[in-house]
């Protein structure tokens, strides 16, 4: 072995563990120096939300097809395990996307771009070797056909782009990214891989971001979260351009990795996402946030120079469903997590600059900063509203079932042929 190749395998060994958190129980928890009438809103607003336990599901696992035609599929995490242990993963990708999404020809288009960034990072990273997960969900028996089809399509062409990088199908029930991205991690864990990444199939990356993720992730022992930094586009709606302008005022809970483009160690998502969560990146945010370090958001770094390009919001009765699904995600985080935690993530990421409840932000200046605390206070009242829709049904024993799913079905997902950098 060269010391070229010694340096490598030894900047690739994780460092310390990270201190993780644990969500505290629905039923039966303790007040532990929490104050009486916090616990009491908290603990309530919690049993307010009782989805099913897990986002466990039945999933095909497709390997590539062979010369003499299709590759049956593998129904266990274990099988497709052991079809991609030869190439000696450290990092997972994911790309989950859906049926109904758009056409074969769209999602080759964007599965294209992807491979693209993949092998920037497979070039400038060999000794931290990728396997690559394509999901696809499906929601009846013909899309469920239609699923493997457009798999297979889609695996021969990652297989034919990149050869030498492992690639695995996933077909499975939705709606809910957390389904694919369980079934992904899954085997991820029993391939030992260090890290687990994943990209939605609504963005699109700028050349190198995966490499600068990787580069950044691995230099910090391989621990914690990184993502992409994300450059807002508008579209054809009054909604999205008001909400671009009171997002680029208010400058919302973005200081942490969202999950349109994140890479994750595994430990952090260990077992998978519980059914509690739909949203990826704050589940990950609330493991993560420290407040005992001098900066509590140290394991959860944004690259700057890894960027991602999104549509902001779409017609007006869809952003309004996807708005309050995310103050519910964002209600059972805080009605979840240790105090601390909740604390930290309320006052300095959430609601900063919400003035007087929390700190005045001058850093822009004074007018700016009396503007992003009048949008944050039509925020408040609205997620004040849900909240108490969520307290209530706890108090009256009628919990929500499920967070509705919200996608944005009049809006053409960002393809690299609409974007320049």
């Amino acid at each position: 072995m060269t010391s070229e190749t010694a340096r490598s395998a030894a900047s690739l060994q994780p460092g310390p563990a990270v201190r993780l958190n644990t969500p505290l129980p629905a039923h039966g928890r303790r007040r532990r120096g929490e104050p009486l009438l916090t616990h009491h809103v908290r603990a309530t607003m919690a049993r307010g939300f009782r989805p099913p336990p897990s986002w466990s599901s039945p999933v095909r696992h497709l390997l590539p097809d062979g010369p003499s035609g299709g590759t049956p599929p593998l129904h266990d995490a274990r099988a497709a395990a052991d079809a991609l242990r030869a190439g000696s993963p450290v990092l997972a990708l994911i790309a989950p996307t859906y049926v109904s999404r758009g056409t074969l020809a769209e999602q080759t288009e964007r599965l294209d771009a992807l491979l693209d960034r993949v092998a920037e990072l497979t070039e400038d990273r060999p000794d931290a070797p990728a396997v690559l997960f394509v999901g696809m969900q499906w929601s009846s028996a013909q899309e469920e056909t239609e699923s493997v089809r457009r798999l297979r399509a889609l695996l021969l062409r990652a297989h034919a782009r990149l050869p030498h990088l492992p690639v695995c199908g996933l077909s499975l029930p939705g709606p809910g990214k957390p389904r694919t991205l369980n079934a992904a991690i899954e085997v991820a864990e029993l391939l030992g891989c260090a890290g687990v990444g994943w990209v939605d199939d609504d963005v699109v990356l700028e050349p190198g971001c995966l490499s600068r993720l990787a580069r950044d992730f691995l230099a910090a022992g391989c621990r914690g979260a990184v993502g992409a930094t994300k450059i807002p586009h508008t579209k054809a709606f009054a909604t999205s351009r008001l909400l671009a302008r009171a997002k680029a005022i208010a400058a919302p809970a973005t200081n942490y990795p969202h999950g349109c483009c994140i890479l994750v160690a595994t430990d952090v998502l260990s077992g998978g996402l519980p059914g509690r969560y739909v949203s990826d990146d704050g589940y990950v945010c609330f493991r993560l946030l420290d407040p005992g370090l001098p900066d509590p958001l140290a394991w959860l770094r944004l690259v700057s120079d890894a960027r991602c390009h999104y549509h902001v919001a779409g017609p007006a009765g869809e952003t309004r469903r996807r708005i309050r699904r995310i103050l519910l995600n964002h209600l059972v985080d805080l009605a979840d997590w240790p105090l601390p935690v909740v604390r930290h993530y309320f006052r300095h990421v959430l609601f900063a600059g919400l003035w007087p409840l929390t700190g005045f932000d001058a850093s822009r200046g004074r007018r700016l900063g009396v503007q992003k605390a009048l949008v944050k206070w039509v925020y408040f009242a609205w997620f004040a509203g849900v909240g108490a829709e969520l307290y209530l049904r706890g108090l009256a024993g009628r919990p929500l079932r499920a967070v509705e799913w919200a996608a944005y079905s009049a809006v053409h997902p960002l393809t690299p042929a609409d974007q320049e950098y």
